[in-house]
Parts: structure tokens; C-alpha cells; sequence
């Protein structure tokens, strides 16, 4: 995945979660947002403190990121902006959980964008 398609200004991750849709699991949270002006889709990481030190947190969203490189480009919806968030679970979890667990969330948003966009 592209650099230009990361969220990492603060600004950026606070705008999804106050404005956004979400979908939670034991493994991770995803949150999404259309983003107004782009033609592309753009993605976002993180893993608070409570989740472990800093290898640990890192080795979360080094899965998130090698998940999302894999699940995103096929089923993401062009002008929305994604946000996975790590839990605890995170780092113990299998690979295939993972993997299921992104695509579902993603399919699930997906659907929730859908709806808004039909709306307005």
C-alpha cells in the first residue's frame, strides 16, 4: 500500500472516530469515515498503552498492516478513510483470525458507507 494512502496526522484519526462508523471485535476495532474531496481510500494504525509496551504494539500493527495490505485493495470503497485500532488480543491472536476478522469488518462498514451515501 501506498504511503500517501496513511492517515497519520492526529487530526485525521480524531475526525473518524468522532464522525465515523465502527466495528468491534475482541481482536481489533475498525472505524470509517467518507473523506470528503478524495478519490482514494486511506488507512490508519494504532495501538494504545494499554495494549503492551512498545514491541508488543508494534508487532500489532505490523499484522493489522500485512492483513490490510492483503484484504483492503479488494474490497475497500474509494473516498473512505479506515482505522484499525489493536486490543490486547491483538498480539496473541492466529493469523487467519486476523485476516477474517479485518474482512469482515471491512465488508461490514462497507455496507454502513453504502447506506449513508444512499441517504444524502
Amino acid at each position: 500500500m501506498k504511503k500517501s494512502a496513511r492517515i497519520r496526522v492526529r487530526k485525521d484519526f480524531v475526525k473518524v472516530s468522532e464522525s465515523g462508523f465502527y466495528y468491534r471485535s475482541a481482536i481489533l476495532v475498525v472505524q470509517c469515515t467518507p473523506n470528503n474531496g478524495l478519490d482514494h481510500f486511506r488507512v490508519g494504525f494504532t495501538a494504545s498503552k494499554k495494549v503492551g509496551n512498545a514491541v508488543v504494539r508494534n508487532r500489532c500493527k505490523r499484522r493489522m498492516r500485512a492483513a490490510v495490505d492483503i484484504i483492503l485493495p479488494e474490497i475497500a470503497v474509494p473516498g473512505v478513510d479506515y482505522v484499525f485500532i489493536a486490543r490486547k488480543a491483538t498480539f496473541a491472536a492466529e493469523w487467519s483470525t486476523i485476516l477474517e476478522t479485518c474482512k469482515a469488518a471491512i465488508v461490514y462498514l462497507n455496507r454502513k458507507i453504502s447506506k449513508c451515501r444512499e441517504s444524502q
